[in-house]
């Protein structure tokens, strides 16, 4: 299994007043062209996934769709509140096993979580940092289905590398 974690762009700032639900919170408009930008370098670096999971706030749902966007890709992305608030590093693992040992999986969250999430699943002890930027993009593979500890690192992109890909 390969995972793909994809953090959302860049947010309106948290305001009670605009947005008392915080879960409503949507991209900026400098964060939707840092995500088309990423999206367009995912491609270009043969970056592919064949299911697409998101949390299932409104900054991650916007996110998802413009990736889904540049991929051209069919069906809406699947939501999953384990990438929300009802995430744990062992929730997302149990969402992975429903997909199948050999699929690719993009996953878009949040932080801390896609930090923790990384670092949980390429350290058997958690003790790699892996600070995923908004817009940034991990590569992940196991040997078969996801299991905490037991991932490879296979890339790790901050928006500056993307943006540079995506312009090169």
């Amino acid at each position: 299994m390969e995972i793909i974690l994809i953090r959302h762009a860049k947010a309106e700032t948290r305001d009670a007043n605009s947005w008392p639900d915080d879960d409503l919170r949507p991209l900026t408009a400098e964060g939707r062209a840092e995500q088309r930008a990423a999206a367009r370098a995912m491609k270009k670096m043969g970056i592919k996934f064949d299911f697409l999971v998101t949390s299932p706030l409104l900054r991650a749902k916007e996110t998802a769709d413009l990736v889904a966007k540049s991929y051209r890709w069919s069906e809406a992305a699947q939501v999953a509140e384990d990438l929300g608030h009802e995430y744990s590093v062992g929730a997302v693992v149990k969402l992975l096993a429903k997909f199948p040992p050999d699929a690719a999986v993009a996953l878009v969250g949040h932080e801390p979580d896609l930090s923790d999430l990384a670092s949980a699943l390429v350290s058997k002890n958690g003790d790699v940092n892996i600070a995923v930027k908004k817009s940034g993009v991990v590569g992940i593979e196991f040997d078969g289905p996801a299991e905490a500890g037991k991932g490879t690192l296979l890339f790790h992109l901050k928006p500056g590398h993307l943006r540079k890909l995506a312009e090169g």
